[in-house]
């Protein structure tokens, strides 16, 4: 593995209840009969019983089947909630949704109003978090982590004052010492090398061809299963240096790369055909959550992909351009490799040990230490605590009482509860609060429902070792043709007391990812498309997948499914990251920004304001720290 810019996406029901937990279900959330300082919650440790810890969870996770059940029955006007009984509990602040943007909004609440402020977070999830989730296995005596999500801090030469200065200053991260924990000459000593599985289906029979390190495209083509003039094409892609526009000058060649899809430029300009464009076409998958038929060949070029060699475009913006490609021209030589081995679900730790410093062995751990600090998921919610994390509770009524006040109905294990508050801010999912909070403008309901968010996969498999990858001598493998996209090695970090380990006798945790769409139609749809995929897969049929995957491309090399994979967590975002506008499909992008839907969304309604990524239309995390930080502000 090499030293490039690790990218953001470099890719219900039927639990039993145990007899304490049926007991906890019967009291009102907050008011167990227990001594000051014990929770009414599961435990672990301190003399509590017994907690669930969610990270070390496999099988199908993510958002686990169940978890929107109440989400899903008020959208479509079936819910029920009974009788709410009255938690009598009243806060300075209720916040909708604990993910980044949650739980930073609780944060810089408390920074402002005093550490006295009384916060409660509910989410819908067993974990906190949102999408930045921690994968935490045990393989014998080894530890291995994974994110689930959010994979990096991305680009923060970018980012906001406020959100640079909450994770570096509030959460103290060193970015530079930061980026040395990763170790990218890690794999050095194997000669690892890429790969790209044939399968049978698409090309008529297995076949892993790998390309040597520094071997050109021109000799690389040579052992592909196609036709000479598809090696031809591929070979031109990656070579080209001509200009496909003569005479046009630069903002001329931009709009009409803006405008153009960048299939129809991979097929028009360069010549790929069918065969070809299989092997290409997902590249745009890990930004976009869609095939290079639905991306502009203007936004495909400021990332990086190939093809435009010969058009001499300067490293300047364009009208229409999207987000992420305007955060990829503005980068500086400072951004690198700044990653943890669970992904930001490091910085979702380092807030709630902030928010809840009873939850790690009652201290604050430092950016090192976090990777290796274990949460007690029991203190989350003590009733002692300033700042509550109830886990498992789905807000399905939000509503402002008077001019300084809120009311906040909830459902947490079948039952409905109430609290009371002096602001909300709803951090979760825009087409969320369009059906909870009743006094949204039509406009603005409007505008939430606009986005759809884009559903991917992230599966993580724990392997006692990773010999048949040795043996194959390669690192990654794409499997063009596959559910997933490709499986891989993961980046080797070296950080406080967690090393990822990284000889081939030693267990690993393999990668693969997966964005399903339907490919032809606008990028909302083909979301909405995906996300009924994801919904309708059970965990076998990603189970069958992983392994099928792995056993083609390294069976002949060794590899056993059975003896060598010790367990499978299948990160399932249905709603994953936030939808991103693009020159194709969002004419608003062509207009200011207080006229683009998102915009529209996220006006605050008396007590209620609005946060998470949505409320950006771009998935990253400095997006949602910028929308807690626009909520906050509203609120005090």
């Amino acid at each position: 593995m090499n030293n490039r810019k690790v990218t953001r996406r470099d890719f219900l029901d039927g639990v039993a209840v145990t007899a304490v937990g049926a007991a906890a279900a019967m009291a009102l959330p907050g008011t167990a009969q227990a001594v000051p300082g014990t929770s009414h919650g599961h435990g672990h440790g301190h003399g509590r019983p017994s907690a669930p810890y969610p990270p070390t969870a496999t099988g199908l996770r993510g958002q686990q089947p169940g978890a929107y059940d109440v989400a899903h029955a008020v959208r479509d006007g079936a819910f029920a909630p009974g009788r709410i009984s009255d938690t009598r509990e009243s806060y300075d602040l209720v916040v909708v949704g604990g993910g980044l943007s949650g739980l930073a909004a609780a944060h810089l609440y408390r920074k402002h109003a005093g550490p006295r402020a009384r916060v409660l977070i509910l989410d819908a999830l067993d974990d906190f978090g949102g999408h930045a989730r921690r994968n935490e296995f045990h393989v014998g005596r080894t530890q291995l982590l994974s994110n689930g999500g959010t994979v990096n801090i991305d680009t923060p030469s970018t980012w906001s004052r406020g959100a640079r200065d909450l994770l570096t200053k509030d959460l103290g991260v060193d970015l530079k010492a930061l980026e040395a924990t990763v170790k990218g000459d890690a794999y050095a000593p194997y000669s690892l090398r890429s790969g790209t599985l044939f399968n049978s289906e698409r090309w008529g029979k297995d076949q892993l061809v790998i390309r040597e390190s520094g071997e050109s495209w021109a000799s690389y083509a040579t052992r592909l299963p196609m036709s000479e003039a598809s090696r031809a094409a591929l070979v031109r892609l990656y070579t080209t240096t001509e200009d496909f526009y003569p005479g046009l000058t630069d903002a001329q060649k931009k709009e009409t790369l803006a405008r153009t899809p960048y299939e129809a430029y991979l097929r028009e300009k360069l010549g790929l055909d069918d065969d070809a464009l299989e092997i290409v076409k997902r590249g745009t998958n890990g930004l976009w959550g869609v095939n290079v038929d639905h991306v502009a060949a203007a936004d495909a070029w400021a990332t990086g992909q190939p093809g435009f060699g010969g058009l001499g475009l300067a490293h300047t913006p364009w009208p229409g351009a999207g987000l992420t490609p305007l955060m990829h021209l503005a980068e500086t030589e400072d951004d690198g490799n700044f990653y943890f081995p669970e992904g930001n679900a490091s910085l979702a730790r380092l807030l709630v040990s902030k928010l809840v410093p009873q939850a790690f062995d009652e201290r604050r751990p430092d950016w090192r230490e976090i990777v290796t600090a274990k949460a007690d998921y029991s203190r989350l919610d003590d009733r002692d605590n300033h700042v509550r994390i109830r886990l498992g509770s789905t807000a399905f009524h939000v509503r402002n009482d008077g001019r300084h006040a809120a009311v906040v109905d909830y459902s947490k294990g079948g039952r409905s509860y109430r609290v009371r508050t002096k602001g909300v801010v709803m951090a979760c999912w825009n087409s969320v609060s369009s059906y909870v909070v009743p006094e949204l403008p039509a406009e603005q309901v409007t505008a939430m429902r606009y986005g759809t968010k884009v559903p991917l996969v992230y599966a993580r498999v724990a392997l006692r070792d990773w010999r048949a990858f040795a043996r194959a001598r390669v690192s990654r493998v794409s499997t063009p043709s596959m559910f997933f996209s490709s499986f891989g090695l993961p980046t080797v970090t070296d950080i406080g007391d967690f090393t990822m380990p990284h000889r081939p006798e030693l267990p690993t945790v393999v990668s693969l990812s997966a964005t399903p769409g339907s490919p032809g139609l606008i990028c909302r749809e083909q979301h909405k498309a995906g996300r009924r995929t994801l919904i309708r897969m059970p965990f076998e049929d990603f189970e069958r997948e992983i392994r099928d995957s792995m056993t083609r491309s390294l069976g002949d090399h060794g590899f056993d499914p059975a003896r060598d994979i010790t367990a499978i967590t299948v990160n399932r975002w249905a709603h994953g990251y936030a939808y991103e506008y693009n020159s194709l499909d969002d004419p608003a992008l062509y207009q200011p920004e207080s006229q683009r839907p998102y915009a529209k969304a996220r006006r605050p309604v008396g007590r209620i304001a609005i946060a998470n990524s949505d409320a950006e239309a771009f998935g990253y995390t400095h997006a949602a720290f910028d929308a807690a930080i626009r909520a906050v502000t509203h609120l005090l």
